[in-house]
């Protein structure tokens, strides 16, 4: 998109943090990128686009595909370190660019391949570059990172940390630059990322729609003016932009002389281990982020402000709450942190000074002093932690949990060949990972080392028949080869759980989140992922989006509660968008449904009866192709030894039939009339289904 047709970078209206995260990212790339989650229509593209006008331009090597850097010469690219060796390489000056990745892209569009065409045309191995080569030392924006591949995900994340791009593939061994400022967008509604891959992004910041109406007044007047006159708008905004692009670029050239100091990075180490972070990541992070901060506002050394804000921003995604406890609010985070620097501060000047007093003794004890009178005992400090809280607030509520049997998702019918891996499905696009090669009639995805060895035994042959003395390689339709990928797709068990007041009977829903736990510490080894509905009063939320990630599962079931009426309805509604939404993200995905309810619903959502309501969903459901199954929670039916959906006779709530049953012959699915709802029984049932979904 051509900045000229962008909306400046000042005149995008609040979104400061966003805007914020972007300039430190652009001032120190180390800090290894920007994630920024939020809705629709909140300025996310807009801001990163406007971003690329503030960005100076660069010099590079001329003729490198590249842009090599022509003053470091250790980053240089292969081609770059031999042309040097001849004499001085030229340097041209060159714009910032912004490198857009779609989420269709496959994986040799991102590292890069071999160049087809070069190799037919001429038969040499020639290297084609990737959007990561692109990338290189410009911006790299990937929109709805979510929904990209995993794989791609972790590809493009370790080459942002690591600088480089390493490609080995089909005979052919290329190692070039990568160094780029990072940004992914997405909306949290069509899924979230790994935990895993969240924790690589640097920075995270989520945005909102703007709440203030006069806010909300300037935006439509500026949306007005841009799009009537873009020129004149651009020129207004052109001092603020001017102010813009020199702060940034003063502070690049401050950020090098930014002092850290040992007080500042004790602090930062603290306050990332009373955050409960997993790894060292986030001091990392931390600390680079304060210092760009430093940097942005002429400071000479990082102090506590600096940190406080690199924290919000770099531990937004990192915190675990592992205790279920609601998270520090900023002040309380401004006054803990005081606290601990005052804390370090005078334990630094304790132990200076106590080094300097034995210094003095030790010299005193070599002039030949032998008087003990002098000598004073340091007797240890008992300290309290300034944290320490009363043993009642400590009590936590544990969710008893099991060892779960491994049970297996089919896929095309065939059992998991691999276990403790996530499924492997055949890909029908150029999306997935090259593992082997096969003859097809119309080949539209090249597999170049197959073919080439197809093709090598006839070469001689073809050469002296078609131009003798010839050197190219002579393919024939029969020599090509089509390229077979495989995606790892998911399992997901999307549990639709009734947590209306007849729940709380017996505590069944105790029984219910343990078994959610349990399928989930499983789910964690095989990359499977659950999810959670519940409904109860007048609506269904979402209580775990799909997640692998048994931390914030514990932290989202020990907050469920129970009580209210039974909106089943809007449970089945909200668990199909969820799976559709999933599988948008990932078409392969094996979705099960698990219904726990007994099925007496009471509210409606189109103002229909809600029993009609839940059947029709309950069949729209089924027309998606989604496997489901019903677990009846009620005490009134005993299932005597049958599986069926078959109705009864006897009284069932208002309705004189099984409710549950039907629902689940409409859905397509298994019911399960259970006596008593436990966790084994819970489990025992999905194992089952699981079986007759893979003898199916």
């Amino acid at each position: 998109m051509p900045f000229e047709t962008t909306l400046p970078f000042s005149a995008i209206v609040a979104q400061d943090t966003m805007k914020r995260a972007l300039l430190l990212n652009a001032i120190h790339p180390e800090i290894g990128g920007v994630l920024i989650r939020g809705q629709r229509g909140t300025a996310k593209s807009t801001a990163v686009r406007g971003l690329a006008r503030l960005l100076p331009d660069y010099d590079a090597v001329e003729g490198c595909c590249y842009r090599c850097d022509p003053v470091t010469p250790e980053t240089w690219c292969t081609d770059c370190r031999l042309r040097a060796r001849d004499g001085p390489l030229s340097v041209i000056r060159v714009s910032m660019r912004i490198i857009d990745l779609p989420i269709n892209a496959s994986e040799d569009r991102l590292v890069g391949t071999i160049d087809l065409e070069s190799a037919i045309r001429s038969g040499t191995r020639r290297f084609e570059p990737g959007v990561l080569a692109e990338a290189n030392r410009n911006l790299l924006y990937v929109d709805e990172v979510n929904l990209l591949d995993d794989h791609l995900v972790d590809v493009l994340l370790d080459a942002a940390a690591m600088g480089v791009n390493v490609v080995e593939r089909e005979s052919i061994s290329v190692t070039h630059p990568a160094r780029f400022i990072l940004v992914g967008t997405m909306n949290p509604e069509e899924g979230e990322l790994r935990p895993q891959l969240l924790d690589r992004f640097g920075l995270c910041v989520d945005v909102t729609g703007v709440m203030d109406i006069s806010q909300r007044v300037q935006i439509i007047e500026d949306e007005q003016a841009f799009l009537s006159d873009p020129a004149s708008f651009q020129a207004a905004a052109a001092p603020a932009e001017e102010q813009l692009r020199q702060d940034l670029q003063a502070a690049r050239t401050r950020l090098k002389s930014v002092l850290l100091r040992d007080d500042i990075r004790a602090l930062i180490a603290r306050l990332c281990l009373d955050e409960a972070v997993a790894g060292h990541r986030a001091d990392l992070v931390v600390a680079h982020t304060a210092r760009a901060i430093c940097a942005l506002r002429a400071g000479q050394a990082v102090e506590l402000p600096d940190v406080l804000e690199a924290l919000e921003l770099g531990l937004a995604h990192r915190r675990r709450d592992i205790r279920g406890e609601r998270l520090q609010p900023a002040q309380d985070l401004a006054t803990r942190a005081t606290q601990e620097l005052i804390e370090i501060q005078s334990r630094a000047s304790l132990e200076k000074a106590e080094g300097a007093q034995g210094e003095a003794g030790a010299a005193q004890g070599a002039a030949g002093s032998d008087a003990k009178e002098g000598w004073t005992a340091t007797e240890p400090r008992e300290t309290q932690p300034a944290d320490a809280a009363d043993p009642e607030s400590e009590r936590v509520i544990e969710l008893k949990t099991f060892a779960v049997k491994k049970f297996d998702l089919p896929r095309e019918r065939k059992a998991r060949r691999a276990s403790g891996k996530r499924s492997s499905s055949k890909s029908e696009t150029k999306r997935g990972r090259y593992v082997r090669s096969t003859h097809v009639e119309k080949t539209t995805d090249v597999a170049f080392d197959a073919t080439l060895r197809a093709a090598a035994p006839y070469q001689i042959r073809r050469r002296t028949a078609a131009h003798p003395g010839g050197t190219a390689l002579r393919l024939e339709r029969h020599d090509l080869r089509q390229k077979v990928r495989e995606r790892k797709t998911g399992n997901l068990i999307v549990f639709v759980v009734d947590a209306s007041a007849s729940m709380d009977a017996e505590q069944r829903m105790i029984a219910t989140k343990g078994a959610i736990l349990s399928l989930l510490r499983d789910a964690y080894v095989r990359r499977d992922k659950v999810a959670l509905v519940a409904f109860s009063g007048r609506n269904a939320r979402i209580v775990l989006r799909p997640t692998s990630s048994v931390d914030l599962a514990e932290r989202r079931l020990e907050r469920l509660s129970v009580g209210g009426t039974t909106p089943l309805t809007h449970g089945l509604i909200t668990a199909l968008k969820l799976v559709k939404t999933e599988r948008l993200r990932d078409p392969g995905v094996y979705p099960l449904l698990v219904l726990i309810s007994d099925g007496r619903g009471n509210i409606s959502l189109l103002g229909e009866e809600p029993l009609v309501e839940a059947q029709r969903a309950a069949s729209q459901i089924r027309s998606e192709g989604i496997r489901a199954m019903v677990i009846d929670s009620t005490r009134d039916h005993r299932q005597r030894g049958r599986e069926g959906v078959g109705r009864v006779a006897s009284l069932y709530g208002a309705y004189a039939f099984n409710v549950c049953g039907d629902l689940a012959e409409r859905l397509g699915g298994h019911y399960y009339g259970l006596y008593d709802l436990s966790q084994r029984s819970i489990m025992d049932s999905i194992e089952r289904e699981m079986s007759r979904t893979s003898t199916a």
